[in-house]
């Protein structure tokens, strides 16, 4: 069994995880309440500015991402973020 310090860093390390993961989706709720949009519809807005942003060729893995890359929704984000930090902590418990 890990000592207590090393075992109170993996709470703190799933602690900080849970509070990223809360204050995301309260800052998209402000932001929904503040623009009266939802969150696909601000991205539609958005669609253009970032399509030009792409052109530019800057931001390659970016583009690829965005290109290729498959929609997550919140959910299966959060479990699968969720599951790395605590297959993490558990290799470094050992």
């Amino acid at each position: 069994l890990a000592d207590v310090d090393t075992v109170m860093r993996a709470v703190e390390t799933v602690s900080a995880y849970f509070t990223g993961a809360i204050r995301r989706e309260i800052t998209e709720l402000r932001a929904e309440r503040a623009t009266g949009l939802s969150k696909s519809e601000w991205q539609r807005a958005r669609g253009p500015h970032v399509t030009r942003m792409l052109a530019t060729g800057r931001f390659p893995a970016l583009a690829k991402a965005v290109h290729d890359g498959t929609h997550v929704d919140a959910e299966e984000s959060f479990a699968t973020g969720l599951e790395w930090v605590l297959d993490a902590v558990a290799a470094r418990l050992g």
